[in-house]
């Protein structure tokens, strides 16, 4: 099996479709509301918190209808999360005939890329993923990362970041600057993630 290539991908004014109403579709919508990509949302049926999500994502289009395969074009990025099997296949055939990439949410060996599962401490976004072979131990992985890194060091990795591009204007060798680096992110390391208990 070929290795993935982990990527954040800017989707800024990339226009995203949604197919799905209901708690899968709804999964995906938390990790899209904030990304500013154009969405839109196909689905026979909405649940409550679907709509009140939607209803805060600014410009976001919801369709309530049944789903064309031709409602595809002219997309991105495509997430079938939709409960009906045959319509999610049909879909994911289309999108590869057109060469959208698609997610689709009941067969991760016909997707084109995985939502993993993450969280953000600071400048500092870190994600992990099973290629969509088990959400719960990608999940479990999270939770125990989220502990060894503390929100509380939010203002300290920020400070590294100014630290870093300050030195990049400030230190013109690069060698020398690499060395001032590698003594702060040491200090970092000892002091917020040392397990001495001393």
């Amino acid at each position: 099996m070929n290795q993935l290539l982990p990527v954040f991908i800017k989707l800024e004014n990339k226009k995203v479709l949604v197919v799905g109403g209901g708690n899968v579709a709804l999964e995906k919508l938390q990790h899209l509301k904030d990304t500013g990509c154009l969405l839109t949302v196909i689905s026979k049926e909405f649940k409550s918190e679907t709509v009140r999500l939607l209803s805060s994502v600014k410009e976001a289009k919801m369709e309530t209808r049944e789903v064309q395969v031709s409602d595809l074009d002219g997309f991105d990025l495509v997430y079938s999360a939709t409960n009906d099997r045959q319509t999610n296949r049909d879909l994911v055939e289309y999108a590869k005939q057109k060469k959208i990439w698609i997610n689709c949410a009941d067969d991760p060996s016909l997707c084109d890329f995985y939502s993993s599962a993450y969280f953000d401490r600071g400048p500092v976004r870190v994600a992990v993923s099973t290629q969509g072979g088990f959400a719960g131990l990608a999940g479990t992985i999270r939770t125990i990362l989220e502990e060894i890194l503390p929100k509380d060091h939010d203002q300290e990795l920020e400070n590294l970041l100014e630290i870093r591009n300050l030195s990049k204007r400030k230190l013109g060798d690069p060698e020398e600057r690499k060395t001032a680096l590698k003594f702060l992110l040491s200090e970092f390391k000892e002091k917020y993630l040392s397990t001495d208990t001393k």
